[in-house]
C-alpha cells in the first residue's frame, strides 16, 4: 500500500482546516501496521479482502518522542482487495469526528485578551497582510526591548473538569519562548498552572511571522486542579534578551474537547 499525502477538511462550524498532522497509524484487521511518515510504502501480507483503518497522528504538545494518534481526528477507513505484488494508492481523508466539541477563537471580531499580574508589555491585533496567518487579523503581543513581561489572559472561565480529555490547537509565530496554561482559582484563591513551554520559531526581532501549529494536552493541567471553580487561558512571555523585541502572533485558538 502507497500513501503518498492526506487531506483533511474540518466540516461547518469546526473552525479552522488548518493543521499539523505529521504521520499515519496504519491497521489491517485490527493489527497494526507501524507509524509511518509521508509518503510511505507499507507491506500488507494479506491476500484477500483487508479492511484498512488509517489513523491521523500528531506530535503531543510539540515533542517529537511523545507522538499520538489525536483523538479527535475520525480514522479514514477503506476496504482493499489485495493480489501478490500489487501497490495499491491511498490518499487519506481526515476530518473531527462529529462527537467533538470544538470552540474557537480568533481575533477577526477584535482583541479578546486582557493584561494582568505585572505585564508591561502589549496584545493587540494585526492587520498587516504579511501578518496574518488566516482570514483579515491575527493577535500580536509586543514586548519593547528593555521592557520585561508580557502577560495576557482569556477572562471567560472555560468549564472544564479533572478528567476532560482537552486540547487546545494554536497557530503561532514568536521569537522568543512563551507560555500558556491556566489561571486557576479554588477556593477564591487563584494560581498559574503551565501547560507548555513553546519554543520560538522566528529569529531575528520576529516581525516576519514563521507560522506552525501545535496541540496542547491540558488534561494535567486539570488533574492538578480537580476542585477548581475557574479556569482561565493565560499567554505569557518574559524576554531572554533584554535589547531584543519579542514579537508573538496568535490566531485560530481552537478548543477541542468531547
Amino acid at each position: 500500500m502507497y500513501i503518498p499525502s492526506f487531506t483533511f477538511q474540518a466540516n461547518l462550524n469546526q473552525g479552522t482546516s488548518s493543521e499539523s498532522i505529521t504521520e499515519v497509524w496504519v491497521y489491517a484487521k485490527d493489527q497494526s501496521l507501524g507509524v509511518y511518515d509521508l509518503p510511505a510504502k507499507i507491506p500488507i501480507l494479506d491476500l484477500e479482502t483487508t479492511d484498512i483503518r488509517i489513523f491521523a497522528g500528531i506530535k503531543n504538545n510539540g515533542i517529537s518522542n511523545t507522538r499520538i494518534r489525536y483523538p479527535f481526528y475520525a480514522p479514514f477507513d477503506t476496504t482493499l482487495t489485495i493480489s501478490a505484488f500489487q501497490v495499491d494508492t491511498l490518499i487519506p481523508h481526515f476530518s473531527y469526528y462529529n462527537q467533538a466539541v470544538i470552540s474557537e477563537k480568533g481575533f477577526e471580531g477584535g482583541n479578546f485578551l486582557v493584561q494582568t499580574g505585572t505585564n508591561n508589555g502589549n496584545f493587540s491585533v494585526t492587520n498587516q497582510a504579511t501578518q496574518v496567518f488566516e482570514g483579515n487579523r491575527s493577535g500580536w503581543g509586543h514586548i519593547d526591548a528593555g521592557l520585561s513581561h508580557l502577560y495576557y489572559k482569556d477572562d471567560e472561565n472555560l468549564n472544564y473538569t479533572s478528567g476532560d480529555n482537552v486540547f487546545l490547537e494554536l497557530n503561532y509565530s514568536s521569537n522568543n519562548i512563551f507560555s500558556v496554561g491556566f489561571i486557576t482559582t479554588t477556593g477564591g484563591i487563584a494560581s498559574k498552572n503551565v501547560a507548555l513551554i513553546i519554543n520560538p520559531t522566528a529569529s531575528g526581532d520576529g516581525l516576519s511571522p514563521v507560522w506552525k501549529k501545535i496541540y496542547i494536552d491540558f488534561g494535567y493541567v486539570l488533574q492538578q486542579n480537580p476542585t477548581a471553580q475557574f479556569h482561565e487561558l493565560y499567554i505569557e512571555a518574559i524576554p531572554s534578551n533584554a535589547t531584543t523585541p519579542v514579537n508573538i502572533f496568535l490566531d485560530n485558538l481552537k478548543w477541542v474537547t468531547w
